[in-house]
């Protein structure tokens, strides 16, 4: 699994992401002022599996359907708290499956939506405990 951690996510995540076996690169400079759409496909161009960020309406604004990149949005972007919880992150990037967006919410929710047949279908993901700041 290749993962790109987005501009407004801490950059230390990469190094805590790689430590736990996963592929994990910054976001490349070039990106910044792309729209998401564009991200999108940018991402899926340079044979990234997942965008890890902190945008939780790419879903809302960009549809999933059909494509094989993931997005997972954290709760914040506070460093020491994201850093703390990289075990969880990676547990979230493990569990996701092509075309989802899985949004981790401050209290712990996981929340996957995904397109099936025209049909969203939105799922939980086992509680993580509650994100500090």
């Amino acid at each position: 699994m290749r993962v790109v951690i987005d501009e407004g996510v801490p950059r230390q995540l990469v190094q805590a992401l790689t430590e736990r076996g996963i592929d994990a690169v910054r976001f490349p400079r070039n990106w910044i002022s792309l729209s998401n759409g564009a991200l999108i496909r940018a991402c899926e161009a340079a044979g990234f599996d997942m965008l890890v960020t902190n945008d939780k309406n790419i879903a809302d604004q960009q549809s999933l359907h059909g494509r094989r990149l993931t997005v997972v949005a954290l709760p914040h972007n506070r460093r020491r708290a994201i850093l703390e919880r990289a075990d969880d992150v990676v547990d979230t990037l493990r569990r996701a499956g092509p075309g989802e967006h899985i949004v981790i919410e401050i209290d712990g929710t996981r929340t996957v939506r995904r397109l099936v047949a025209g049909e969203l279908i939105i799922e939980r993901l086992p509680a993580l405990p509650n994100f500090q700041y």
